[in-house]
């Protein structure tokens, strides 16, 4: 459906600025013109951008009113709503794959897991937690945000959820990765070393989804991290074939909340778009298969 819709945005913007240049050859030769409502209304169906590239190309129309100001108005318009609708609809098509949230309270210390949730969650047979790392505070602590993800991850592993951790994170400096301090923190809890695996090129949302079945040879996955950045993490999963369901971490009210949730529209469209074309990440490297011991990672 996505790509049925972009497939239309793409030809009625052609149509529209080829009709643009048609009406102008028109207007010198003295023939038949392109009715307004023709022009106008190709615009309003989708090819604003395409309607302005002919004004500007063809210097047609530039002078009257209504296409100098509705078509570059139109354009915004269609372009807030291309942004916000895919960001929706990645959201809708991913929401079906949430098995559950933890919802317990960091002051009380208690578990907001559902032994139903850990019932839909081992229906997948999964091969690991993919935990997304974020960011780590100066003294090597977890922030809350991430503390919550690994509090969540290690109460699905000590319920028999997977057999293994997927610590995946940022390490692009010498002086700040955060796979180590995720490591660091889940041998703390008690988790052994060789069940944790660590990633330390998991750049982004959508390089760490790739890098753990292209090269820890994940397919089937429970991603853990808070619900506005789940969704997107379990489409890149759908749309790079790993069988995948999250769990949101959601312990608490972080800071920041409304600029990091409209960051994440954008961030959205962006990856949407890498998982369609299988955008290759940063680094590979060798295969890891995840069903081996996780010290061979443990490289800092």
């Amino acid at each position: 459906m996505a790509w049925l819709l972009i497939g239309y945005i793409i030809i009625i913007n052609i149509v529209a600025f080829c009709l643009f240049g048609i009406d102008k050859s028109a207007a010198k030769a003295g023939r038949e013109r392109i009715p307004n409502k023709v022009l106008l209304g190709l615009a309003v169906a989708g090819g604003s951008a395409g309607a302005l590239l002919g004004m500007i190309v063809f210097r047609h129309k530039t002078r009257k009113w209504y296409y100098a100001k509705v078509v570059p108005l139109l354009l915004l318009v269609q372009i807030a709503i291309a942004v916000f609708g895919l960001s929706a609809f990645v959201a809708a098509t991913a929401s079906r794959d949430i098995a559950g949230m933890d919802t317990g309270s960091v002051v009380d210390g208690g578990s907001g897991i559902d032994a139903a949730c850990i019932d839909e969650c081992k229906s997948i047979d999964p091969q690991c937690i993919l935990v997304l790392g974020c960011a780590v505070w100066a003294d090597n602590q977890p922030s809350p945000m991430l503390k919550d993800r690994l509090d969540t991850a290690i109460e699905l592993y000590n319920a028999g959820v997977a057999p293994k951790l997927l610590l995946s994170g940022d390490n692009s400096i010498v002086e700040y990765s955060e796979p180590d301090c995720m490591l660091q923190y889940a041998l703390a809890q008690g988790v052994p070393a060789e069940d944790i695996f660590l990633d330390y090129a998991g750049f982004s949302t959508y390089e760490s989804c790739y890098r753990a079945e292209a090269v820890f040879k994940a397919e089937r996955v429970i991603v853990v991290t808070q619900k506005y950045h789940l969704f997107r993490a379990l489409h890149i999963c759908e749309a790079l074939g790993i069988e995948a369901k999250g769990f949101a971490s959601n312990q608490r009210k972080y800071a920041g909340r409304y600029v990091r949730e409209a960051r994440e529209v954008l961030a959205r469209d962006k990856d949407y778009v890498k998982s369609a074309v299988k955008a290759k990440p940063t680094f590979l490297g060798d295969e890891i298969p995840i069903d081996g011991d996780g010290t061979v990672t443990h490289i800092n």
